[in-house]
């Protein structure tokens, strides 16, 4: 932690906004200056008939995988309009296989009830495919709760395995646009970068392609998105257990620590 006569670490936060009002905080808590520059705004989709049609039929799928924090809040808030979350055992005589990409979204599932499974270490679509759930699927019917657009990995090697593989798009991922300017001032101090996904960074690199030289260096949440990194020239890369709250912090301290 910075001592009292140290300058404080700037950090720059780029989570959605409506995603990063505990993280901030903790940060500031262990002496951090918090920027806050949002890369992705996320806004639902309105509900098509395809969708309430797929959330009215649920039991009748094998399996149903949140990809995302944002796909499993608004997969459940959907769900609960047609499958009330407080009447029924979902997690039991439905029948289905609740499987979450990662520990914040297992969170999500597992605070309204569903017993969620998740990848052993690996919290990304290549991790979810070596699931034992997901091995042997032939056959069988799957509905992926997702973003509209995204990786294909995840489908495409379900469907190899023999099974019906089908998208509840949930929600759109928004790209805010800042000039020069606003850039400018953010990268002034020359932050630490931390990022919850891949497609934040996308987005970034996009606005920013020199981005690895304006800051000190990155928190990536996984070892595909520290790829990505670098890939795009970032040399100091630390790896957070996953983009859990408590796991980014963790980084954090981590870089403090080894930065003194």
């Amino acid at each position: 932690m910075p001592t009292p006569s140290s300058s404080p670490l700037p950090v720059l936060v780029t989570r959605p906004a409506s995603q990063a009002e505990e993280i901030c905080p903790a940060l500031e808590a262990l002496g951090c200056e918090v920027i806050r520059q949002p890369l992705l705004k996320i806004e639902a989709v309105a509900e098509t008939p395809k969708i309430k049609s797929q959330f009215m039929n649920i039991d009748l799928f094998d399996a149903v995988i949140a990809i995302s924090r944002n796909a499993a809040e608004m997969g459940l808030s959907t769900m609960d309009q047609y499958w009330p979350l407080g009447e029924i055992n979902i997690s039991g005589p439905l029948g289905v296989d609740w499987i979450a990409i990662g520990p914040v979204t297992a969170e999500v599932m597992r605070s309204q009830g569903l017993a969620a499974k998740m990848p052993a270490s690996q919290f990304d679509s290549e991790g979810a495919l070596q699931m034992s759930e997901l091995q042997h699927v032939s056959g069988k019917k799957i509905l992926i709760w997702r973003g509209v657009g995204g990786r294909e990995t995840l489908a495409s090697t379900l469907r190899e395995r023999g099974a019906e593989v089908i998208y509840a798009e949930l929600y759109q991922r928004l790209i805010p646009q800042y000039n020069e300017d606003e850039w400018q001032q953010t990268l002034l101090s020359k932050p630490l970068l931390l990022v919850s996904s891949g497609q934040g960074l996308e987005a970034l690199a996009a606005q920013q392609p020199k981005i690895a030289e304006s800051v000190r260096g990155i928190i990536a949440p996984s070892s595909r998105v520290a790829e990505m990194a670098k890939s795009l020239g970032f040399i100091k890369i630390q790896i957070a257990a996953s983009a859990r709250d408590a796991d980014m912090l963790s980084a954090v301290k981590e870089w403090i620590a080894t930065s003194e």
